[in-house]
């Protein structure tokens, strides 16, 4: 027997998302500008005590990156930051990582995982 709109319209739309809980209450914003509780000396923003941002950004001095003074005592390349010494393992200390325990190590990636990276995530 064929389904028709009159037999499918007898039961009632049922939504499927169920949402918990009750409406959140409409929060009423001021509509008037009103002082930042943060702010100094009552101070409004726009106001002709506001600095724009241009002149603020005018006297913004951003971090400056200073290169690093070597000791005289660096060694053979100034342009190194640090210099390899080969010396002998203390303990608790490897020469590489796949000397870590089992947990520690990195697990390789199974077909399935290779999968679901290449398709985007996407079944």
């Amino acid at each position: 027997m064929i389904a028709t709109p009159i037999r499918l319209a007898k039961s009632a739309y049922e939504p499927m998302i169920k949402f918990v809980g009750t409406r959140h209450p409409l929060v009423k914003h001021a509509t008037e500008v009103v002082v930042h509780p943060c702010a100094t000396n009552g101070m409004l923003p726009g106001s002709k005590e506001c600095i724009p941002v241009s002149k603020f950004m005018e006297n913004y001095k951003p971090f400056r990156v200073v290169p690093i003074k070597h000791s005289a005592n660096a060694g053979l390349s100034s342009s190194k930051t640090s210099v390899f010494v080969n010396r002998p393992l203390e303990k608790d200390e490897l020469a590489s990582i796949f000397e870590l325990p089992a947990r520690f190590r990195y697990k390789p990636i199974n077909e399935h995982e290779l999968e679901s990276i290449n398709s985007g995530g996407a079944w």
